[in-house]
């Protein structure tokens, strides 16, 4: 297994692992003539100025795609090198439950943050444990609103508590 670059790590800070389709846009989205393309990403760029220790891993398809280079270029200037990486891709001829939880694990281990603070978002339910309550779910109709703002910053509060 291959663990795609990790450009900055500070092992005392946070982690998001963030999914694209159905978290900064809804899913279905025309991405070649919509605003709706990356529509929702101004508000979760908000939420991550506010907890300036939080760091941003790349869990979504799009890394199988895209470098995390290239996907830094899709977010504003000061939040761009907050962006430390992509979780590996496991086999995807296995038959895996749990598939992203599987990848984030797989991410901290290869990382040495076994013991981080973090919090993924999300809109893929079965690629997680039933109930796991480290998974901000976004409904990928509606992507990432106020509801799941508020989720995730009561998580960011959480992680900025126990420092």
């Amino acid at each position: 297994m291959t663990y795609p670059r990790t450009t900055r790590t500070d092992d005392s800070s946070a982690l998001l692992f963030l999914d694209v389709d159905g978290v900064l846009h809804p899913v279905g989205t025309d991405y070649s003539f919509s605003s709706k393309f990356f529509s929702h990403l101004p508000l979760l760029e908000e939420l991550l100025r506010e907890f300036s220790s939080v760091e941003v891993v790349i869990s979504s398809d799009w890394r199988l795609a895209d470098s995390v280079e290239q996907l830094q270029q899709y977010f504003s200037d000061d939040i761009r090198d907050r962006i430390i990486g992509a979780t590996p891709q496991l086999d995807p001829n296995a038959a895996v439950h749990h598939r992203r939880q599987l990848e984030i694990q797989a991410w901290l281990e290869g990382n040495g943050r076994g013991d981080a603070e973090w919090v993924a978002l999300d809109d893929w339910p079965s690629s997680f444990e039933a109930g796991f309550e480290r998974l901000v779910l976004t409904d990928p109709k509606r992507a990432f609103d106020q509801d799941s703002f508020q989720e995730l910053r009561s998580h960011f509060l959480r992680f900025a508590v126990g420092r």
